[in-house]
Order: structure tokens, then C-alpha cells, then sequence
């Protein structure tokens, strides 16, 4: 399953520059919507299939879920809503519900440099240590080219109720902001696909 989930990082540094190119966008943009901040602070392009979850529209996401009777998948969101509404974070479901990816961005005054986001990788690992015992780690933070700017990548994978889940958290820098994305799977035949396309958000993102 490590090896699985390295693909991120594979994905990271080799196919970013290819999506980068207007013409990939182009012949992609069927299949993909981009999302802005609602102050135009970063944006990228996440698969049309995929359910995006912010503080406007969770409400209104669950309940219609909830019609749906899938009561795993509105607990999920549920849980995640107060979250949602108060620090605003986005969330991101694939169509199972089974793969999330997480994006916030946090006030740092500073661009970081390459330096600067490998002295967060030892916080990083300690805070995800921290929260999932037992967490074991693929990479424990290196620098990845992500077009026209780096990112810190840490890949792991840990057990949550008997379920097997992988995880990455990458970390970007802006000109005064940090972004932070956390990739969560938790059905190991999805890792391949949703990894694939976490690292096309990841390609597309621009930021302040």
C-alpha cells in the first residue's frame, strides 16, 4: 500500500508541469470545475463528480444527502460542518464518500521558502503522530515542483476502526498565506484514481 499511495508524490513532480499547460485545462475542462474563494484568495479545478463542501452550502449538501438515506456519508458531513463554517476549510467527496480532500488556508504574513517548509516537516509529523497512533509514515516531508511554485509533501497511512487509510498533507506557500491540503482515503482500490486526481488539484491550484 506505501507503494500505492507514493504515487502522489510521482504524480506531484512529474505530471503537475504536463497539467499546467493551457491546452491540458482545455481538454480537461468538461470533466473538471474550477472553485474560487469567495474573495478570489486561491482557486483550482476538482473532478465534476466530486461533492464540495464549504460554509455557504453545507446545509443545504446535507439535507439533500440526508433524502438520500446514506447515513454514513451524513454523518461525515455532518460532523465536519461546524468545522466547515468556522475556520473555512472546504471539503472535497469523491462519489463513494470513501476519499476527502481537505483545503485551508492559514495567515503566516510571509512567502515561505523551500527552507522554511522543511522546518515544518518535524511539526507536522509530531501533530499527525499525535492525532493517530500508530501512524506510519512514507515520507516525512520533501520539497515537490508544483509548476510555478514548491510545496512540502508528507505521505502516511494509519488505521481508523479496523480500515486502513492513507493520507497526505501538502503544504503551499503564498505571498502571505499558507494552503493546506490533506488527502484522506479510506478504500484502498481508490488510492490509484483519487490520488491522480488530488495531484490535478494540486497542479491547478493558484493562490495569492
Amino acid at each position: 500500500m506505501k507503494k500505492i499511495l507514493s504515487v502522489l508524490l510521482a504524480l506531484a513532480m512529474l505530471l503537475m508541469p504536463v497539467l499546467s499547460l493551457a491546452e491540458a485545462a482545455a481538454m480537461l475542462a468538461a470533466d473538471y470545475t474550477t472553485y474560487t474563494h469567495t474573495d478570489d484568495q486561491y482557486s483550482f479545478m476538482y473532478p465534476n463528480s466530486w461533492t464540495l463542501l464549504n460554509a455557504e452550502n453545507v446545509e443545504a449538501v446535507l439535507g439533500a444527502i440526508s433524502e438520500t438515506e446514506d447515513e454514513q456519508l451524513a454523518q461525515m458531513i455532518a460532523t465536519y460542518g461546524p468545522q466547515l463554517q468556522q475556520s473555512g476549510m472546504i471539503m472535497l467527496l469523491n462519489e463513494t464518500g470513501n476519499t476527502n480532500v481537505n483545503v485551508v488556508a492559514q495567515y503566516v504574513g510571509m512567502r515561505a521558502t523551500d527552507d522554511m517548509l522543511l522546518s515544518l516537516a518535524p511539526t507536522v509529523v509530531s501533530q499527525l503522530s499525535a492525532a493517530m497512533p500508530g501512524v506510519e509514515f512514507v515520507n516525512e516531508g520533501v520539497i515537490i515542483n508544483l509548476g510555478d511554485k514548491n510545496g512540502l509533501i508528507v505521505e502516511y497511512s494509519y488505521t481508523l476502526a479496523g480500515t486502513e487509510m492513507q493520507g497526505a498533507q501538502v503544504y503551499v506557500s503564498g505571498e502571505t498565506d499558507m494552503y493546506i491540503f490533506t488527502y484522506t482515503c479510506a478504500a484502498a482500490d481508490e488510492v490509484a484514481a483519487t490520488s491522480r486526481e488530488f495531484g490535478f488539484m494540486l497542479g491547478t491550484f493558484t493562490g495569492k
